[in-house]
């Protein structure tokens, strides 16, 4: 045991002949100060030894000085027994070590990891409670939904607690991340900046291997060879992408509908896409006249591998990417936990805030493995090596995107910001006045050291140079104004959006239903309008939940035309009613699909 982990915390100030350690074994051995985290695993210290690893919570619905009160959950037993299995329980006692470690070097005392089961949807990592009357303010924990499933789906809480009690270790050992520059909310493809996307794609990480786990839940290990999962992702992303393409397509099935497909879609993508590492390529975009559809077709689209690949700077800017890198790196290693004990000391030692922060930061405390971390580098960058060059961030007041990829119809608009040394084409072709081939050379001329550099792109006009200088003015403004740089979500605002844009397409249809069913079918307005309505309600309700598109004329044409002929025995008016109804049947199923 001691002769494992002093390799593990390898440094110069021991040598083999004062630990009387066997020639023939090549350890490294760590400076005095490294070998606390020996200490931490060899004694378990008494304080600890009577406390449970994991503490399920439940909301009371009170509040003390600004924090929630909480109390145990009844169920504890089948919760714990369920999360101390596979990876979950893994990160759990790795959890205790890491506390152990800091608490040795003058931190609080450990507690378990606490998991409340809240009304909160979403899984979130957070600090401070009352347990009771007994003061937490300065404990954290991790709050999930309370209805979330255990096991068994894709973003179930095996997987998600790990990844929230990853943020919560990330953050105990290298401190808070400072807000950096980026103003759009994450997601697993969304190049935001290297801060943020090492933040999340570090806790990502925790869920491919909560799902690779060999001693996971039967039903959660069950999900990674079963197609069907990645297929309908990939499936509905294809989809996605031929509405966006199409120049006419107000009121299509995934954008009316993308809050209710794409979380989970997400999660899927979040174990292949990030296995396969599709992120680290450009996603295959046809050519867009409207820049904010390509845009949000790059954040959300993975690639194929062995495409052509992003730039270093973006990947290491998309926590896709991250999460690939340290999964890659955790992955291989056996036993997993000497592997992250190591990672925990080298975060502990240098603070890093970044995957570039990290690596430097590893390859210093174990100089030994540096030739291996960089090979995982070159191979996760395909080829590249972490760049050197500075962030040049530009906020572009002329191209507003949403606050996340969710927003899709820009309700809670933002100044789109971008790192020039990270761009992609569509960030570039988003400036006004450049063309598609001089946002080629800008890409082709990076990196640059400022932005006087951009004097030598070919075909840089002084116009341009000028404009590109008032971007990087309107991002010093944009710093200093909180509620544009906040990575915030307004989910009410972005559910409404959707709402209107829904109730909007519905009317539109409703309309023109009415107007075709009257040209077929005389009648009074009234009349007219009620059945325009129906089918106008039904048709696209059916399309945009994928269900059969003729569902009004199941619904009203059919028992009218019964009626028609049971009751009035008249062949040639049932006739016009079939046909009326199917002209106001028209116009949401022309409605309701993309066009051109």
């Amino acid at each position: 045991m001691l002769f494992r982990l002093s390799q593990f915390l390898g440094g110069d100030s021991w040598t083999r002949e004062n630990a009387k350690v066997p020639e023939k074994l090549d350890y490294s051995w760590a400076m005095t100060s490294r070998l606390v985290l020996y200490l931490v695993l060899a004694a378990a210290p008494a304080q600890a030894a009577d406390q449970p690893l994991l503490v399920i919570l439940e909301e009371t619905g009170q509040s003390r000085e600004g924090f929630p009160v909480l109390r145990l959950h009844p169920d504890q037993e089948r919760t714990v027994r369920t999360l101390s299995r596979g990876f979950p329980g893994r990160i759990v006692r790795l959890y205790r070590l890491e506390q152990e470690y800091l608490h040795r070097k003058g931190g609080p005392a450990p507690e378990p990891a606490y998991l409340l089961f809240s009304s909160q949807q979403g899984g979130f990592p957070r600090l401070g409670f009352f347990l009771g009357a007994e003061d937490k303010r300065h404990v954290s924990y991790v709050d999930l939904h309370r209805r979330q499933a255990l096991v068994g789906r894709f973003g179930a809480m095996d997987q998600i607690f790990p990844h929230e009690l990853g943020h919560i270790i990330l953050h105990q050992l290298a401190g808070e991340p400072k807000p950096c520059c980026a103003n759009q909310v994450h997601a697993i493809g969304v190049r935001t900046d290297a801060v943020t996307a090492f933040d999340e794609g570090f806790a990502e990480h925790f869920q491919v291997m909560a799902l690779d786990d060999p001693d996971a839940d039967p039903s959660t290990r069950a999900l990674t060879t079963n197609l069907q999962f990645q297929q309908q992702a990939a499936e509905r992303l294809q989809s996605y992408r031929r509405e966006m393409a199409a120049r006419w397509s107000p009121f299509t099935r995934l954008r009316i509908t993308f809050p209710f497909w794409f979380s989970q879609t997400e999660q899927v993508l979040r174990y292949h896409a990030v296995k396969r590492n599709a992120f680290a390529y450009e996603p295959d975009l046809p050519l867009l006249s409207d820049p904010y559809s390509a845009y949000l077709l790059e954040n959300i689209l993975p690639g194929k591998p062995g495409g052509r690949p992003k730039t270093a700077a973006r990947m290491l800017a998309t926590e896709g990417v991250v999460s690939a890198f340290v999964y890659r790196w955790m992955h291989a290693a056996s036993p997993v936990e000497d592997a992250y004990i190591k990672l925990f000391h080298a975060m502990a030692l240098h603070k890093p805030h970044t995957l570039a922060q990290l690596v430097a930061a590893y390859k210093n405390t174990f100089p030994d493995a540096a030739a291996s971390v960089d090979t995982l580098v070159r191979e996760i960058l395909q080829g590249q090596e972490i760049p050197a060059a500075p962030e040049i961030w530009l906020a572009n007041t002329d191209f507003r995107t949403g606050s996340t990829v969710f927003d899709q119809f820009r309700s809670a608009p933002r100044t789109h910001t971008f790192d020039l040394n990270a761009a992609s084409l569509v960030d570039l072709i988003g400036v006004g006045g450049m063309t598609r081939t001089l946002a080629e050379a800008v890409l082709k001329s990076a990196p640059f050291s400022g932005l006087d550099e951009l004097r030598r792109v070919p075909g840089m006009t002084p116009e341009l140079l000028a404009g590109f200088r008032r971007m990087a003015s309107e991002m010093d403004k944009l710093r200093v104004d909180k509620a544009q740089m906040e990575a915030s979500m307004p989910l009410r605002t972005i559910l409404l959006s959707f709402l209107w844009r829904a109730l909007g397409g519905i009317l539109l249809a409703a309309v023109l239903a009415a107007i075709a069913y009257r040209l077929v079918r005389p009648e009074r307005w009234w009349r007219v309008c009620l059945n325009g309505l129906g089918a106008a309600t039904v048709g696209m309700a059916a399309g945009w939940l994928g269900s059969y598109m003729m569902l009004p004329l199941l619904l009203f044409a059919l028992p009218a035309v019964l009626w028609q002929l049971g009751r009035r025995r008249d062949p040639r008016q049932a006739l016009r009613v079939l046909v009326a109804w199917t002209a106001a049947s028209a116009p949401a199923a022309i409605l309701i699909r993309p066009w051109f």
